[in-house]
């Protein structure tokens, strides 16, 4: 009996819309365009397609010419000067490098924008020309959802309205007065991940007179700073009541002073939903020393997220480093 052979041809219209959306855009028109009448057809009504461009000369393709309005997702490399008109479809964008004024008066042009990331210099940050982060915050875009942005400073007559579509954001401030701004801009922040630049000395007297209540996810990354962390902890999550997971990521080259004990009355006092902790930080010799000669059994019993609790000792080239979790447990 002679068996049958299928032919990439013989699939299914409906499979060739699975896999096609994990294809670039690019490798779609090369690999496809011209097989046949039929894929043709098919690369003319794909609607959910993901894009990379990395040089000017792409952005003219033929590739990018056939499929520009359908792309929602496109991510762009260290392009200084592209015409974003195009692609009108865009739901997601990733950006390389900061956009100058006019690319962001065309990233605002984007009707259906969800997601706008930039991109982070490892060790770095960029510094704003402030107009994206203008944009963002004078709901440009009234369906963006999450957004990460760079450096933000502070600005006495900063000219912010409410965002009430944004649910996450990632941001760095040199400035603590710029998180009480983002909390009253963006009453439906959900997750926030927050990060503080390098040696910030100044809190203000208080944060805001308004609690932040839908905010559920806190991501806090310190870097050196002369202020105990326990004083910025307490700051930070005085206006955030709901919090139900909060992480603490500091720098594993720059020890910081944190008092477990100080940590614990926080968490207790703040943060009565609080369901999820996690700190690691590097810590200065004399803490690492004062929780190695404590009792490990009382201090686990300080607080209910307490659950793991490890010291790691400094070395020749990391100082001391400690780890406390709601999770692991011994």
């Amino acid at each position: 009996m002679k068996q049958s052979i299928s032919t990439f041809e013989d699939f299914p219209d409906e499979l060739f819309y699975e896999v096609f959306e994990y294809i670039s855009v690019e490798d779609l028109y090369n690999g496809f365009y011209d097989l046949n009448t039929r894929l043709r057809s098919i690369l003319a009504s794909l609607t959910n397609l993901h894009g990379e461009i990395t040089s000017e000369k792409q952005v003219q393709s033929a590739a990018f010419d056939f499929f520009a309005s359908r792309i929602t997702m496109l991510k762009i490399n260290d392009v200084n000067s592209i015409d974003l008109s195009r692609f009108l479809g865009v739901r997601s964008l990733r950006l390389h490098s900061e956009p100058n004024r006019v690319q962001c008066q065309w990233i605002e042009r984007l009707p259906h924008l969800e997601h706008l990331y930039v991109s982070r210099c490892l060790g770095e940050h960029f510094y704003y020309s402030f107009s994206l982060s203008l944009f963002v915050f004078t709901n440009s875009f009234p369906t963006l959802r999450s957004c990460q942005l760079n450096l933000i400073v502070f600005k006495e007559d900063q000219r912010w309205t409410l965002v009430p579509s944004l649910r996450t954001l990632s941001i760095c401030i040199e400035d603590s007065r710029v998180y009480s701004q983002i909390l009253h801009a963006c009453p439906s922040l959900v997750h926030f991940k927050l990060e503080f630049a390098k040696h910030f000395v100044r809190l203000p007297e208080s944060c805001t007179d308004c609690p932040h209540l839908s905010l559920r996810r806190f991501n806090l990354c310190l870097n050196r700073t002369t202020l105990p962390c326990c004083q910025i902890i307490d700051w930070l999550v005085s206006v955030v009541p709901n919090l139900t997971y909060f992480r603490v990521q500091g720098s594993p080259f720059d020890a910081n002073c944190i008092n477990i004990n100080s940590l614990d009355a926080i968490l207790r006092h703040r943060l009565s939903k609080l369901r999820q902790f996690h700190l690691e930080m590097a810590i200065a010799e004399f803490v690492a020393l004062n929780i190695s000669d404590n009792d490990n059994q009382k201090t686990r019993k300080l607080h209910p997220l307490f659950n793991y609790i490890q010291m790691y000792p400094s070395t020749e080239n990391a100082p001391a480093r400690l780890i406390i979790d709601s999770k692991r447990t011994f």
